[in-house]
């Protein structure tokens, strides 16, 4: 079953994972970078936000792939205000954690596996 059909269920999650964290938002994308499902505290620009973390990841694919790294995790963006900690799912999705400078990259990761989680029993 797709995903798609859940986006509702899926947006929830999404809702309780940021309210439950104190995160600022959620972003969920394809593989190509195309918007699927968010929840954020703010409005972004979802498209440029989604096309945007696919080519972090794609850079960051490649440049572990170089070095001789694979299996890339995660990929922290580190800004004064924040983190954007950006996750590939089920080698599927991409998953963007947006956070306050006063998150725990510990609770993150775990954000990140809950959802990985929880996307995996609706598949």
């Amino acid at each position: 079953m797709s995903i798609l059909k859940k986006r509702e269920d899926i947006r929830n999650f999404l809702k309780d994972m940021v309210k439950n964290n104190m995160l600022d938002g959620i972003i969920m994308a394809d593989m190509e970078g195309l918007p699927l499902i968010s929840y954020t505290a703010e409005e972004f620009d979802e498209d440029t936000v989604s096309a945007s973390l696919a080519a972090i990841l794609s850079a960051g694919e490649i440049s572990a792939s170089d070095v001789g790294k694979a299996n890339l995790s995660q990929i922290i963006v580190d800004t004064e205000e924040g983190y954007i900690i950006i996750v590939p799912i089920l080698k599927q999705y991409i998953v963007g954690i947006i956070t306050g400078k006063d998150s725990k990259l510990g609770i993150v990761r775990m954000v990140a596996k809950e959802i990985e989680s929880f996307l995996e029993k609706l598949t």
